[in-house]
């Protein structure tokens, strides 16, 4: 089982050559699932929608996809507040008020829009997540084989490193986490830039950097290879290097009784 996970695309301050160093990558790679998580546009215009589906067209393995808060329409707020998935739903064809599930032998991957037109505080980037979303989750979950692997894709963190710290965390990530433990297996985000690996409450939180735009945070361009066999899960860190990318940091968790752990490497 392999995931490649890869976030904030930011089509508009994409990088070409990074971009397609990435797609040559994932070719070989031949993942199980490569999990999209968020920010595929920079200011959700139509020529960035339309360079993302070209993009996402050129990806060799199905894709679980889900929006970011840069892919609302910003500071046009007429459409931010009365269409504000439009253009979402004619380039991508999904619903993000809905989950995306995928499921193939061995895994089950649900997919959640955690990005929202308005929050409670000022910075409006910071998402949630709700309890539909959740049931929707826990309802996939439930209905798959026993020693599937069960992840959930999103945008926003459940898990933050003391870099990343005022980003926040997914609103209601409290509730979510006691409602996912022992349901769920591994948790996918982006929005920060930073790419790390954790386990909370018993569940593996994997976070990825920016894929292949311009916007860094102190750190280059990367994307995660997530490999799964069993009870045994590793997460690999794969940096761009100005020429390709290659392995920076890989850390390994087991499952115990449905719980994850940190597990050392040789």
């Amino acid at each position: 089982m392999r995931i490649a996970q890869i976030s904030d695309l930011h089509f508009g301050r994409d990088v070409p050559a990074v971009a397609a160093a990435l797609l040559a990558e994932l070719r070989d790679a031949a993942p199980t699932l490569v999990a999209v998580c968020g920010d595929l546009t920079q200011t959700a215009r139509e020529a960035e929608f339309q360079a993302v589906r070209a993009f996402l067209d050129e990806l060799p393995t199905p894709a679980v996809v889900v929006p970011g808060n840069h892919d609302l329409p910003g500071w046009r707020f007429w459409s931010r507040f009365t269409r504000p998935w439009r253009p979402w739903r004619r380039h991508l064809g999904t619903d993000p008020r809905g989950a995306v599930t995928h499921t193939t032998g061995g895994l089950v991957a649900v997919g959640v829009n955690t990005a929202r037109r308005w929050g409670p505080h000022h910075d409006w980037s910071r998402g949630r997540i709700d309890a539909r979303q959740l049931a929707a989750a826990a309802t996939a979950f439930g209905a798959a084989p026993a020693g599937d692997l069960r992840v959930l894709v999103a945008h926003h963190p459940f898990l933050l490193t003391a870099a990343g710290r005022a980003r926040g965390l997914v609103g209601r990530s409290g509730p979510a986490l006691r409602h996912l433990r022992r349901r769920a297996d591994l948790l996918l985000g982006g929005h920060i830039h930073l790419a790390y690996s954790g386990v909370v409450d018993g569940l593996v939180v994997a976070q990825s950097g920016t894929a292949f735009s311009d916007r860094l945070k102190g750190e280059p361009n990367s994307y995660n290879l997530i490999e799964a066999t069993g009870d045994r899960l590793t997460v690999t860190i794969r940096r761009w290097d100005g020429d390709r990318f290659d392995a920076a940091n890989r850390t390994a968790y087991r499952r115990d009784d449905h719980e994850w752990v940190a597990h050392p490497t040789d």
